[in-house]
């Protein structure tokens, strides 16, 4: 006897989404926060912590809605072009950037702050489940002393933190967090070039149970802390 056939609105299949993130120049103001030149992005003004950060997400929906599970088969940051700052007065004590895709909704100014302590988001000093973030890359950013462009900053350390785990959200967070440290930065600014959020996967119908489960899963890491 034949299967029957099971109909999706949404096309399973090979997927390749990508998400845009904005550069900004912003100057910091003392008692104010970065301002001036954010283009979407958002001051972290905290006692323990200081930086900028954007969020958006990739539109998950309509597979939600035809009950389809989304595999990740590669996710990276497109970033080629330079950063910068006009802080050069004092040593820089560097820029700590997190390129984020997330199963649930974060708090930049946590994960600052937590990045301070020398948590990272889903270390076991973070509010993070591994699972839900499926991927976290790493990089700190110090000037450089090679060419005569001093204000140019390069990365000096870093690596990938994520789970890359399969998911039936109807959203999937993305963020970039700069923490600029103690510094003075006082009417001084930092450049954040243009980026781009790329995400393959394949859009695939699992068994009743394993996306129930999945489910399951999803509802438990957005309503844990």
């Amino acid at each position: 006897m034949p299967k029957e056939k099971t109909s999706t609105r949404a096309l399973t299949g090979t997927r390749l989404l990508d998400l845009p993130v904005p550069a900004c120049t912003p100057v910091y103001s003392d008692g104010a926060g970065w301002g001036a030149g954010l283009n979407g992005w958002v001051s972290i003004s905290d006692t323990a912590a200081t930086g900028l950060y954007y969020e958006n997400y990739f539109d998950l929906s309509g597979y939600e809605l035809d009950d389809l599970t989304l595999v990740p088969t590669m996710m990276q940051l497109q970033d080629a072009l330079p950063y910068s700052t006009n802080n050069l007065a004092d040593p820089l004590l560097g820029l700590a950037v997190f390129d984020i895709i997330s199963q649930e909704k974060l708090d930049p100014v946590q994960i600052a702050a937590n990045y301070v302590n020398g948590d990272y988001p889903s270390s076991p000093g973070s509010l993070e489940d591994w699972t839900q973030v499926l991927m976290c890359g790493f990089r700190l950013f110090l000037p450089q002393t090679d060419f005569a462009t001093t204000s140019l900053l390069m990365p000096a350390q870093g690596g990938p933190l994520g789970s890359s785990q399969s998911t039936a959200v109807q959203k999937l967070w993305v963020y970039r967090i700069v923490v600029t440290g103690a510094q003075d930065w006082t009417d001084k600014s930092v450049y954040i070039p243009a980026t781009r959020f790329v995400l393959g996967a394949e859009i695939i119908k699992e068994g009743d149970l394993e996306y129930m489960m999945r489910l399951k899963r999803s509802y438990e890491l957005s309503t844990q802390g």
